[in-house]
């Protein structure tokens, strides 16, 4: 069977993000931020820095990041827990850089201060920074502790803001062009091609830009990520049975998120296609990846007929999306069924 490439038309572009903006230090400069082995960042400034709550830019559950003023190529985080800020006295700054072409939000460096718990050596990283905002809703076990109880300032997982946050977002992603699905499969192969490993379990590790879809969230690792998880997360799969069984959201809401899942899904299979790219699910570890294999979404996406005899392997197959030959074929034959 013989399949077209998957054609779009009439894109919209999104609108444009603003650029967070700070200032406040003046030796800091975004031009002229050195890194190198001899840096020393100002006790002065770090203090500065921290102990303003204009610069905190986000938190998660192990860390919080915070701009540094008159600076748009780096950010620093720190661990929660015992940080002081207020009794730093003493930095060294030691660079990690490997100058590599692709940003990720990864680590570019270290300071190591006295801000720690008794004055003790305390470890703030810093990050290249990356533009947008999160994206979608995270996972339950996210923004719970380990008893099932909300995290300080987390909404609930059904929380009317969550679901606008959802669909607003959704209405970015889905009328971007498929440019920005290439750029984005580019920067996520460079990445894990480096060594680096994505976390597939949050989709905030996504940022929506202007025209852009970025990741952060990478470590060193040999462990990799699939395709198929990325698209799971760029399509919120995990959340949109909770949009479509919400009795505070109307039908045609409800509708138009499907048929934006639908094109998202489109979209990404083409930027795959014109990459030359095959989905290798060697790499699964997130179930919610093979619910979307197997949604409705994804075959209605790709116009496939469950009755028409033909496995949904195949059929990628004959989309260019997907080697049999490849050892893990069985794997994703069982899986897609």
């Amino acid at each position: 069977m013989q399949i077209s490439p998957i054609n779009f038309s009439n894109i919209q572009r999104i609108t444009n993000f603003k650029n967070l903006s700070f200032k406040g230090i003046s030796d800091i400069k975004g031009d002229t931020f050195e890194k190198s082995t001899d840096r020393l960042f100002s006790a002065e400034n770090l203090r500065e820095i921290f102990l303003n709550p204009e610069n905190e830019i986000g938190h998660g559950a192990n860390n919080t990041v915070y701009s540094i003023p008159d600076n748009n190529k780096y950010v620093l985080r720190v661990g929660k827990g015992y940080f002081q800020p207020q009794n730093i006295t003493t930095t060294e700054y030691t660079d990690l850089d490997k100058h590599e072409d692709f940003n990720i939000g990864q680590l570019t460096g270290r300071i190591k201060t006295d801000g720690g718990i008794l004055n003790g050596p305390q470890l703030i990283e810093v990050l290249k920074k990356q533009e947008g905002k999160s994206y979608g809703v995270p996972d339950f076990s996210a923004i719970s502790d380990e008893y099932g109880n909300l995290l300080p300032n987390e909404a609930p997982y059904e929380d009317y803001s969550r679901k606008l946050s959802f669909k607003t977002l959704l209405d970015k992603v889905s009328s971007m062009d498929t440019e920005a699905y290439e750029e984005m499969l580019e920067t996520f192969n460079k990445a894990q091609n480096a060594g680096y490993s994505f976390d597939p379990l949050n989709v905030n590790n996504l940022l929506i830009a202007d025209d852009a879809i970025n990741m952060i969230d990478f470590e060193k690792s040999s462990i990799k990520c699939s395709y198929l998880e990325l698209l799971n997360l760029l399509t919120n799969h995990d959340y949109i049975k909770t949009y479509y069984m919400a009795p505070d959201i109307d039908e045609y809401s409800k509708h138009e998120a499907y048929e934006q899942t639908l094109t998202i899904i489109r979209k990404f299979l083409q930027a795959m296609q014109n990459k030359g790219l095959k989905f290798n699910c060697d790499y699964i570890r997130n179930k919610g990846s093979i619910d979307l294999l197997k949604s409705n979404e994804f075959k209605n996406a790709i116009g496939y007929d469950r009755n028409s005899g033909i496995s949904l392997a195949q059929f990628l197959e004959d989309m260019g999306l997907f080697d049999s030959t490849l050892e893990n074929s069985r794997q994703f034959f069982a899986i897609s069924r």
